[in-house]
């Protein structure tokens, strides 16, 4: 099983976990101020408070470590 993945809640600065694996497509909704979006197939989409960059870092290190 893969190691979860932290990420910050962008309303409430709580912890959230998300399992790499799972994970379709990462992207920049443009409002004010942008947030970054984790997607998960069609139907869930999740907030959080680190950058697209560092995102999608943490995701690829996940994966990095699993493909071992």
């Amino acid at each position: 099983m893969p190691k979860l993945c932290k990420f910050t809640s962008p309303s409430d600065g709580k912890p959230v976990y998300v399992n790499p694996d799972q994970v379709s497509v990462v992207y920049t909704f443009k409002g004010q101020p942008p947030d970054t979006i984790i997607a998960f197939r069609k139907d869930f989409q999740l907030g959080v408070k680190e950058s697209l960059e560092e995102t999608v870092r943490i995701l690829e290190s996940a994966a990095e470590r699993t493909d071992r």
